[in-house]
């Protein structure tokens, strides 16, 4: 009897491993993330307001960041400002993006998961501002 329940728990032991969550999908920054900047920080994150000294327009001055220092920590989402920002509620004066709905959960996890990856970006992509969308497209 001894021998079967330790054999039966040796085999739910060696499923439950078989389970576990597996890492997400890489993060494609120019099909995912340059969307989610452009349409949700770039109004205000670009070259004509830089608001609180951060430029989001390109990799160099993204990675540069703003007043507070470097928002963006490849490897490390929680130390990142780019992402703890999201995590804020919007009774708070600094959580991005100053909207009432704030960031929608599946954004903040795509950004997440990006900077946890490395935050890889090419290095030629530029994102253009939503104030510039009708322009390049007239």
């Amino acid at each position: 009897m001894k021998l079967k329940l330790f054999s039966a728990m040796t085999a739910l032991l060696g499923l439950s491993s078989c389970m576990q969550m597996e890492p997400p999908q890489q993060v494609d920054f120019v099909t995912e993330v340059k969307p989610l900047l452009e349409t949700r920080c770039l109004e205000c994150h670009q070259h004509q307001y830089v608001c609180a000294g951060l430029n989001l327009e390109t990799r160099k001055l993204a990675m540069k960041g703003g007043r507070s220092g470097a928002v963006i920590i490849p490897g490390s989402p929680h130390q990142s400002l780019l992402y703890k920002v999201l995590l804020l509620g919007h009774e708070s004066p600094v959580a991005m993006p100053p909207t009432p709905e704030g960031m929608e959960q599946e954004g903040a996890q795509l950004l997440h998961d990006w900077i946890q990856q490395g935050a890889t970006w090419p290095e030629n992509t530029r994102l253009v501002p939503p104030q510039e969308w009708k322009k390049k497209h007239s």
